[in-house]
């Protein structure tokens, strides 16, 4: 079954993560007080799937973001956490939806960041940040 891209619509808030999430969010660059408002943040999100075209819109900290992008093909888009725009190139593997960052930290560090949902309500996270894995959840509101 491919990923249901509709399903991603709603608000959503952290839920559980791996013992190794505060190294992961180091790894990736993200300020130790930035983590604490990701993992305290309420995020209304909206994805939508028009033939190979996604578009991702989501409110973080007051910002609205918006990109769309061409499925298997890179383009950018914006991290909040740390100011900074990122190539990524998005694909549906199955039932999950996973994007890749081929230099996250313009020292070349590739993240994988590949996404399902366990029920309804919740989505998993399996995150690869050069060779450090891990895993977090979000919870719908």
């Amino acid at each position: 079954m491919p990923f249901p891209v509709e399903k991603c619509c709603g608000t959503w808030k952290h839920g559980s993560n791996s013992d190794n999430f505060p190294q992961i969010m180091e790894k990736l660059g993200i300020p130790s007080e930035m983590v604490n408002k990701v993992e305290e943040a309420i995020i209304p999100s909206k994805t939508f799937l028009s033939g190979d075209k996604l578009t991702i819109t989501y409110e973080f900290l007051g910002e609205t973001l918006e990109s769309t992008f061409t499925l298997g093909v890179e383009g950018e888009e914006e991290d909040p956490t740390v100011g900074e725009k990122k190539k990524v190139t998005y694909t549906i593997e199955g039932d999950n939806l996973v994007a890749v960052y081929p230099d996250h930290d313009g020292k070349g560090t590739s993240v994988r960041l590949s996404r399902h949902f366990v029920d309804d309500d919740t989505m998993h996270f399996d995150i690869k940040v050069g060779d450090l894995e891990g895993w977090t959840t979000s919870k719908r509101c």
